[in-house]
């Protein structure tokens, strides 16, 4: 073997002696993909589960932090505040958000604030308080555009999220996701009646010593089924047919009222 030729193996060994080691890694998956919501739906549960493969042979997955956030489709909101004017509670300032998530759950094997950095934690929105909801554009009572101070939009965003909250459309749980020996782990996320119909995801976060090392998203999909579908579709593809037909409908259930009570 020629002096290059070791050389050049030597190069190579060096090489791969300075590479990293292979980070963590996550295998997750749902237990449904679809859910179908019906005139009988009060609610139901998910159930994320997965395993954690470590990099290095032996060593317990229990040393890391697992996160789970569903999301579901972001949409324009409006907050109004009420103020008194002339002794009547009216709807005086309002601050429009343009990316609001219909539907946030966070669960994770500790609180948050333990878990990573408060940038790590906004980097990537774990954390209702830390999703990016857009630029606000804020209104006065007269419809025109003004400029509110941070501590202003601040008071706006709150109230935006206890209203999530009160609808249970925005959870947290802390200590929701569990580890079932050294590897596997769980998490239930409640799905209430009221949920929107849309594309959710459910992205599942593996970190270690605060940093994020692997996350895998996967999509879910919220739907009405049967008559709640072909209604629901019709309302919003053909609103003024939809309108018509719901007029003519409890005019018809009107008059048959009236008979059924006339002939008694």
């Amino acid at each position: 073997m020629t002096i290059r030729a070791l050389h050049s193996l030597a190069i190579v060994a060096l090489l791969l002696g300075a590479a990293p080691a292979r980070a963590d890694q996550l295998v997750t998956d749902l237990s449904e993909h679809k859910i179908a919501i019906r005139s009988n739906f009060t609610g139901t549960q998910i159930l994320l589960f997965g395993a954690v493969e470590a990099n290095t042979p032996g060593e317990r997955a229990l040393d890391r932090d697992i996160i789970v956030v569903v999301t579901g489709p972001a949409r324009a909101m409006t907050v109004r505040r009420k103020e008194r004017v002339a002794g009547i509670w009216v709807n005086h300032d309002s601050l429009t958000f343009p990316r609001v998530p219909s539907y946030y759950a966070v669960a994770s094997t500790r609180p948050l604030e333990v878990t990573a950095g408060i940038d790590i934690l906004k980097r990537e929105q774990i954390g209702i308080d830390n999703v990016d909801l857009g630029s606000p554009r804020a209104q006065s009572i007269d419809g025109s555009e003004e400029i509110l101070p941070p501590d202003e939009e601040q008071i706006f965003t709150k109230a935006l999220i206890r209203n999530k909250k009160r609808e249970r459309l925005y959870i947290s749980d802390p200590g929701g996701v569990t580890f079932l020996g050294q590897t596997l782990f769980r998490a239930t996320v409640d799905i209430p009646a009221n949920v929107p119909v849309g594309l959710y995801t459910a992205t599942v976060f593996l970190l270690r010593d605060g940093q994020v090392v692997d996350a895998i998203a996967s999509p879910l999909y919220i739907d009405k089924s049967g008559l709640e579908r072909f209604i629901y579709r019709l309302a919003h593809a053909q609103p003024l047919f939809y309108g018509l037909v719901a007029v003519l409908g409890s005019v018809l259930a009107g008059w048959l009222a009236s008979a059924l009570l006339r002939e008694r």
